[in-house]
């Protein structure tokens, strides 16, 4: 974190006061963090509804329970951040950086992830690829419905259990990923990559357009051309960075390549394919091998101190008598060795050092366990999928009146939230879990002429009140404007 002064602090607190007032229209003013360095400062249950936050450092920072609905943070860097139950409805994510951010129980409703690039000082130049991250991030049980992911980097997140209802998952990235039990009505799935293991390990609708799922496009490396690059990175080991270049590929397909012995320790080859590749007695303490596929590699008496192996393939591998116990660190602290969600099946793991090896959900039928320790416990069905519910935990507003314009007449909002919307009909119009198309405005502005088309889930009928409850199945710009603008109608009106 960085050294803060206490004029910069007593600054930031008087920014997050003003904007509680802006909230109520009764002064204050909207909150500007823009580029702030916030990084690893407890913010838990701030509101910051609305916020600019774009660019901003909330490298490590606490948000757990924090509202940053409709805020924008555009490009910010949230890695590692706790956002646990947050509420991110409608927030401009795009271009932001969420590695290994924490989202367990977050409402991300209508959020956007597409890419977006921040520029440099001069304005010329973007300060990344900006292809928004939530690589590794936790997002189990999170409300995504209607999110945009198109583009977007999720290798390796855990999405159990999630809402991803009319989500836009178009050209995203799912290697590694997690999403047992998500709720997947709707979504669109449309060139997105998919690796095989992770097809295995999910579930997925039966029938998909042609090309809605795609696998990784691998890059094809000559065996010489890696060796000369291992080669470097031996430099870089033994030079401890004076010399040579660190060994960091990323989706490289490599087949065949003699290693025995070498170092690749905290070399980075995640997602790669290293089909063949001998590794006997090789040093890869500190490595990161996540999601790669290694089937029937030879590990023996390999050094993996530390090594990350996080969902790997490794079926039918031999790492016997391997050393998987953790690095140590400075401070006398330790770094396990990861084999998350791996794939060990058929795996000889016989007088493997597996001490404190993380192994939660490894995969290890018929795998050689003599001498390792490990204890297997016999392989149950997972839970069937919940039911889906509508878990819709937005604020609800009576005013400003919202119209309802369907092919069965149209319907005035009884109350309304940034999740869909509860109107007066009667009985025999509509039905529990139908989708309709609808059009909405806001009754009593005559000068807010933006109307948005929107598809919705009817989700509860209140037989005999003549009231129907729906929420939003997808989010276009249109209907985020809209909802932008009938929110700060209600405010004036509060005011």
């Amino acid at each position: 974190m960085a050294d803060r002064t206490q004029n910069e602090i007593e600054e930031i607190k008087a920014i997050i006061l003003a904007h509680q007032t802006w909230l109520t229209r009764r002064g204050g003013r909207r909150a500007d963090l823009s580029f702030r360095d916030l990084s690893n400062l407890n913010l838990d249950r701030v509101n910051l509804n609305g916020a600019k936050l774009a660019g901003t450092n909330l490298v490590g920072a606490r948000l757990v329970r924090a509202d940053l609905s409709q805020a924008d943070l555009f490009g910010a860097d949230m890695e590692g951040a706790n956002l646990t139950a947050s509420t991110l409805i409608g927030a401009d994510l795009r271009g932001a950086n969420l590695h290994r951010a924490i989202l367990t129980d977050a409402n991300l409703r209508g959020a956007d992830f597409r890419a977006g690039s921040l520029m440099n000082g001069t304005g010329d130049k973007p300060r990344s690829d900006g292809v928004t991250r939530l690589t590794e991030a936790k997002m189990e049980r999170s409300i995504l419905a209607g999110a945009n992911f198109t583009g977007c980097d999720l290798s390796g997140a855990d999405l159990n259990d999630a809402d991803l209802t009319g989500a836009d998952m178009t050209a995203a990235v799912l290697v590694g990923a997690d999403f047992w039990g998500a709720t997947l009505d709707g979504v669109t799935f449309d060139g997105t990559t998919i690796d095989e293991a992770t097809l295995d390990r999910n579930y997925l609708p039966a029938s998909l357009p042609e090309n809605a799922i795609v696998k990784p496009a691998y890059k094809p490396m000559p065996s010489g051309a890696f060796l000369e690059a291992v080669a470097e990175h031996e430099r870089w080991v033994n030079s401890q960075g004076a010399e040579g270049r660190h060994l960091d590929l990323d989706l490289v397909s490599v087949i065949g390549a003699d290693l025995t012995g070498r170092v690749l320790a905290a070399a980075r080859l995640r997602r790669c394919r290293l089909m063949g590749v001998r590794l006997r007695k090789a040093s890869l303490e500190m490595a990161d091998l996540s999601y790669t596929e290694m089937i029937g590699a030879d590990l023996t008496e390999a050094c993996l101190n530390g090594t990350n192996l996080r969902r790997a393939g490794l079926s039918r591998a031999v790492l016997a008598r391997a050393d998987a116990r953790p690095a140590r660190l400075s401070g006398d602290r330790s770094w396990p060795a990861n084999f998350d969600g791996a794939n060990l099946t058929g795996a000889d793991l016989r007088d493997a050092r597996m001490e404190d090896a993380v192994l939660r959900s490894a995969k290890l039928g018929g795998a050689k366990l003599d001498g390792t320790g490990i204890m297997v416990t016999v392989d149950t069905a997972p839970p069937p999928p919940p039911v889906p519910e509508e878990r819709r935990a937005q604020k609800r507003y009576a005013q400003p009146c919202l119209v309802v314009q369907t092919d069965r007449g149209a319907h005035s909002s009884r109350n309304w939230s940034i999740g869909g919307v509860s109107f007066y009909a009667p009985d025999d119009l509509f039905e529990e879990g139908e989708t309709i198309e609808g059009r909405l405005s806001i009754t009593g502005r005559d000068d807010v002429t933006a109307t948005a088309t929107a598809r919705m889930v009817v989700v509860h009928k209140g037989v005999g009140k003549g009231q129907v409850s729906v929420r939003f199945h997808q989010y276009g710009d249109d209907l985020k404007q809209l909802l932008k603008t009938a929110f700060l109608e209600h405010q004036k009106l509060e005011g």
